[in-house]
């Protein structure tokens, strides 16, 4: 079992990797796109010379490359399983949850990189000569809102949308965990899934289209709850991992054959909209509680590895990535006509790298010495 959780200090090492994997999906899908955006399909995936046109392989590598996106459910999958999972312990161990200092713990967290981005996003569009991006609904946490309403993405900030969730999400559920007893908690979170799944239904239903599907608060609130369901039953050892090895690879097997063949974030028609995703993040749940309780997983990382560090930095990761793609492309590929795919990737993934790990380490890791302050239950993280 990877939880440690000795004098109430809890760390589940492999969640590590999950991150590092999650960050990653993303951070190669930005790039991507970008390079799609400004020269095509790569050549090797495309049929005629003006790239694009996708050859067979093209269109499934181009399908699984682009569904790096969903690396952003399975941080929402991992969130809402560990935050639940503290919560709980903490209500189990002191009787009560001190919401004040939870959401003093998230804002040391989430808030001094969150804020420093936007502080330098200024500098950062002058140079690139880019528009102005709204600054009020980044800075008041509703950012998800304002793409979906505008339906456009605002460079900087064109990711922070899922962090806006996140935060929608710290909003309200130390409340629901404190305040409704525990015999009731397991329904509130299922309660929570099917509101997700009717909101879904009635924007599809209303026509709202792709943003309201994609970025509303409420569309993705049901992963969180997926997550908060499989800490409850891990707190309360009602939940068992006993599938067959045989049937855990021919699972995994089918998402990668699934993941290749079609766009997860395609919404066309009522199943696709509100259940299809299901499919993909169930597997990738199956995955996690696999690292977590099987004694005999099919991968594990029982010591600490440069991974498990690159999952630590994981939200530095997420936001500086995307942030780096036009400076690289503007600034170096297209000014210096460096014109090369291979070198744009690697430079994108260095540089991100690079700079998630000073900033972790000068300044992000300052303010988490801070947030052990307010630690009611002790965390390794």
């Amino acid at each position: 079992m990877e939880v440690k959780n000795n004098n109430q200090n809890i760390y589940f090492a492999n969640l590590d990797l999950l991150r590092f994997i999650a960050a990653f999906m993303v951070v190669i899908a930005h790039a991507y796109e970008g390079w799609c955006g400004w020269w095509g399909f790569p050549g090797f995936m495309s049929q005629n010379e003006d790239h694009k046109t996708l050859t067979a392989f093209g269109g499934y590598l181009n399908n699984t490359i682009k569904n790096g996106g969903f690396g952003v459910d399975v941080f929402f999958l991992i969130s809402g399983f560990l935050i639940t999972y503290i919560l709980l312990v903490e209500k189990n161990s002191t009787g009560k949850i001190d919401i004040k200092k939870f959401f003093i713990r998230r804002g040391f967290r989430i808030w001094p990189l969150y804020f420093l981005l936007v502080a330098i996003a200024p500098f950062i569009v002058s140079w690139l000569q880019k528009p102005s991006p709204d600054y009020l609904s980044t800075a008041l946490f509703y950012n998800n809102f304002h793409s979906m309403w505008t339906q456009a993405w605002e460079y900087p900030f064109a990711h922070f949308w899922s962090i806006c969730v996140e935060e929608h999400f710290y909003l309200v559920w130390p409340f629901l965990v404190a305040f409704i007893p525990n015999k009731y908690l397991l329904n509130t979170f299922w309660t929570v899934l099917i509101i997700s799944v009717f909101a879904r239904f009635g924007f599809n239903y209303s026509g709202k289209g792709f943003y309201y599907l994609y970025l509303h608060t409420l569309s993705r609130m049901d992963v969180l709850a997926i997550g908060a369901i499989g800490a409850y039953m891990y707190f309360n050892k009602t939940l068992r991992f006993t599938i067959p090895k045989y049937v855990r690879l021919l699972l995994y097997t089918l998402f990668v054959v699934i993941y290749a063949s079609e766009a997860y974030n395609m919404y066309d028609g009522a199943f696709l909209a509100c259940f299809r995703k299901y499919f993909y993040v169930g597997i990738v749940a199956i995955g996690m509680l696999n690292f977590l309780l099987n004694p005999d997983p099919l991968i594990s990382f029982t010591k600490k590895n440069i991974f498990h560090y690159l999952g630590k930095i994981s939200f530095g990761v997420y936001m500086y990535s995307n942030i780096l793609i036009p400076i690289i492309i503007e600034k170096i590929i297209v000014q210096y006509n460096m014109v090369n795919m291979y070198f744009y990737f690697l430079l994108n993934i260095i540089l991100t790298i690079i700079i998630s790990v000073i900033s972790y380490e000068l300044f992000e890791k300052q303010f988490l010495k801070l947030k052990t302050r307010f630690e009611v239950v002790k965390t390794s993280r």
